[in-house]
């Protein structure tokens, strides 16, 4: 299993669309929220940790689109056949990478929400005089996240292994679909259906202010987005190890 993780961390790296995936997602949350805690006149630490956790939103789904551009990248390009012929047991290259990209996944996150908060304290100063305590449930909420989504484009991958249109239902669902089908529900006298889509539910996890909507909440929403998660992973891994290559 070692040899499989290694062999998927070499892939990972030395593919140029990964590196400009990764860059763009680290670089924008930490520019925006260095940004606001520089320029906006009041930047309190729910302020801050809005302008985090939103912004990680965008890099949680790049790392989703990296899962589903290696997986759909190997079928398109073949390379999966040498893989299996390597490794006959499939199980080992299958799992190693979904590990390796959610551990990277994970990682990189950390170091966003991390930086971006106590950088962003840093850069203002006294106005940011809050603890973590208010908002640190929304910053791991968003690393969880990452991982859910970056799982989430592994399994469309394995299920539909065609780069774009993998990538379209991972970004088109949570952007488009899913308020058109919430907009929907409503309209037809189902206002709280809505908080059982599955990304409307496992964006609760970074949402700093939750309030009193009508919503799962952050920890049911999160069980709630990952089971759909997994199912879609399991799914993927289980036609994945019959499909021929």
């Amino acid at each position: 299993m070692i040899a499989a993780i290694r062999s998927e961390w070499i892939k990972l790296t030395t593919v140029t669309v990964t590196w400009v995936l990764v860059i763009c997602a680290v670089a924008f949350p930490l520019v925006v929220a260095l940004l606001t805690a520089l320029l906006a006149e009041d930047v309190t630490g729910e302020t801050l940790a809005g302008a985090v956790t939103g912004t990680t939103v965008v890099t949680a789904m790049l790392f989703g689109v990296v899962a589903s551009v290696g997986i759909t990248g190997e079928y398109a390009n073949n390379t999966i056949r040498p893989t299996f012929a390597a490794m006959p047991d499939r199980w080992r290259p299958l799992l190693a990478k979904p590990i390796v990209t959610a551990g990277a996944a994970t990682a990189l996150t950390t170091v966003i929400v991390v930086v971006g908060w106590f950088g962003g304290r840093l850069v203002a100063g006294e106005s940011t005089s809050e603890d973590l305590d208010g908002t640190g449930a929304a910053l791991f909420g968003v690393v969880v996240l990452a991982i859910g989504l970056t799982l989430l484009g592994y399994g469309l991958g394995l299920l539909i292994r065609n780069t774009a249109a993998s990538i379209c239902v991972l970004l088109l669902w949570p952007l488009i679909a899913e308020g058109l089908v919430a907009a929907l529900l409503s309209g037809i006298g189902a206002e709280g259906a809505g908080k059982w889509l599955p990304y409307s539910a496992g964006i609760q996890m970074a949402v700093v202010d939750i309030g009193d909507e009508d919503v799962l909440g952050r920890v049911a929403g999160g069980i709630y987005f990952f089971a759909w998660v997994l199912a879609i992973l399991v799914f993927g891994l289980i036609t994945a190890k019959r499909r021929d290559a």
